[in-house]
């Protein structure tokens, strides 16, 4: 279809193609479409719909086989291009299907193995229903193929990226074997144009109905609101990526504007959603013009309220200490006016809100704001010296139970044991190597039992009672070393 031509639009590839005579760059599209996908040196009969000027008519003619049918229909009359056939129908329109038919049984051409489509509505101001016009003409392209297209055969079509590109796809899922999203290089990186090339045509012997009805493929719920962010999340900082979530269907403006009057006296809903949900805050509302000329609302401010997409968690703090000042000022100015009498002789104090419930608000919400960072460096701290403690002693410290205790006992009475053991084997040995020593001390030692063998077991008995009496104090003694190694264990865990 015809378009509107510019300076901007005269690239390299508008060049080549004055150069070597095709009537629109859009040839090198379908050009290179062919060259990575290889549909038409197969296809014996093509069918172009939308091919005003002709550009891709004469890509078809020349790659496609000898004597190949080839076939454009255009609502602008289409120069006669050597080779092909030229309708001027309106391709949404029942006529211009007989059109085809006609040409078809005239040339006995039983159906097209290849249909291109590469139309698009006339471009204007109004993005959202040309979108939604460029769906919809690739659906009657569609309707048009699954009525003349040849088991196995193959479809071309351009599409805008818009709320109906999902729902585009899973129309052609449904009818073909192998679908491809695709955007060739001499596509321009500005435009929304991207290409789906269908391939292997299932032929259905029967298509229900909604799946080529617009109304029905393109149904969307129009309750749906623009996502509300969370202006004050610390996950921000977080390393990991933000899943792609899109945008929200029914969704076709990404741009919400709010009235500075709503954000700061409004009360249906908290600040930070109105910070969420819309993208600027405008001053341009009557109501907002006493906010905008008052002396807190600075330049800086203002700058801020131009895009709150683009701001970061410090900067919405900014946004919000700037509302609970401005509020506390104008209420206090406002307060100070002559009350006004109403009709029933009552008088109407001119003081909207209370500062009190305002002051609990805020202080409610930075204290929320730090509580939860302070909760954060806590479990961490707690973390780490309960990973050191396990590490150390081998003791679950996050249960502590009576089992524990349990345990810590006869861990301790353990290691008494082995001490005990260790001590007495240390003793005997000694009294062998004196022994070996000093062969006559034993004899001595008889003879003295049997002088006197009360004295000598009185003098054994105490000094058995010295070696335990010494073994025992060394073994309390290290088991107090134990008991203390433990509490500081634990006092280092409760100061972090």
């Amino acid at each position: 279809m015809g378009k509107v031509k510019g300076k901007q639009r005269q690239d390299k590839y508008y060049h080549l193609a004055k150069e070597q005579g095709y009537r629109s760059r859009a040839a090198f599209k379908l050009q290179q479409l062919d060259a990575r996908f290889r549909f038409l040196p197969t296809a014996r009969a093509v069918l172009d719909l939308c091919a005003a000027p002709g550009g891709w008519l004469q890509v078809a003619v020349a790659r496609a086989p000898a004597a190949a049918f080839v076939v454009g229909v255009d609502l602008v009359p289409i120069r006669p291009v050597r080779g092909a056939h030229a309708l001027t129908e309106d391709i949404t329109t029942s006529r211009c299907r007989s059109a085809v038919r006609s040409l078809m049984d005239f040339n006995a051409i039983p159906a097209f193995d290849l249909v291109l489509h590469d139309g698009s509505p006339n471009v204007g101001g109004a993005w959202a229903q040309e979108a939604t016009a460029q769906s919809a003409l690739v659906i009657d392209a569609v309707r048009l193929a699954t009525a003349f297209l040849a088991p196995g055969g193959a479809f071309v079509t351009k599409v805008f990226r818009s709320q109906d590109f999902n729902a585009i796809l899973f129309c052609l899922r449904q009818l073909f074997g192998k679908v491809e999203v695709h955007k060739p290089a001499a596509s321009r990186g500005s435009s929304a144009e991207i290409y789906i090339v269908c391939l292997k045509y299932k032929a259905p012997a029967r298509i229900h109905p909604e799946l080529l009805d617009i109304k029905h493929l393109f149904s969307v719920d129009s309750e749906h609101d623009m996502p509300i962010i969370d202006v004050l999340s610390t996950s921000n900082k977080s390393k990991k990526r933000p899943p792609r979530v899109g945008y929200e269907p029914g969704v076709t403006v990404l741009r919400n504007v709010g009235l500075a009057s709503d954000f700061v006296w409004s009360d249906a809903q908290t600040p930070q959603e109105f910070l969420g949900s819309c993208t600027e805050i405008s001053f341009d509302d009557p109501a907002s013009l006493p906010i905008k000329d008052h002396e807190l609302t600075t330049d800086e401010v203002r700058f801020l309220c131009e895009d709150l997409r683009v701001l970061d968690k410090n900067s919405y703090k900014h946004i919000l200490r700037w509302r609970v000042r401005l509020r506390k000022s104008l209420s206090s100015s406002s307060s100070q006016v002559t009350l006004t009498p109403m009709a029933d002789g009552t008088v109407a104090d001119a003081k909207a809100k209370g500062d009190g419930q305002l002051l609990q608000d805020m202080e409610e919400l930075v204290g929320a704001i730090d509580r939860k960072q302070t909760g954060q460096k806590k479990r961490q701290s707690r973390r780490r010296a309960k990973d050191k403690t396990r590490k150390a002693t081998g003791v679950q410290i996050d249960d502590a139970t009576e089992d524990d205790d349990a345990q810590l006992d006869k861990m301790l009475d353990e290691a008494y044991e082995r001490y005990v053991t260790k001590k007495g084997g240390e003793i005997k040995q000694e009294c062998k190597r004196a022994k070996r020593t000093n062969p006559d001390a034993d004899a001595d030692l008889s003879e003295g039992r049997e002088d006197d063998g009360h004295g000598i077991t009185d003098q054994g008995s105490h000094e058995d009672q010295d070696q335990e009496t010494s073994g025992g104090a060394m073994a309390r003694h290290a088991r107090a070393k134990l008991l203390n190694s433990l509490e500081l264990l634990s006092e280092s865990e409760t100061l972090s």
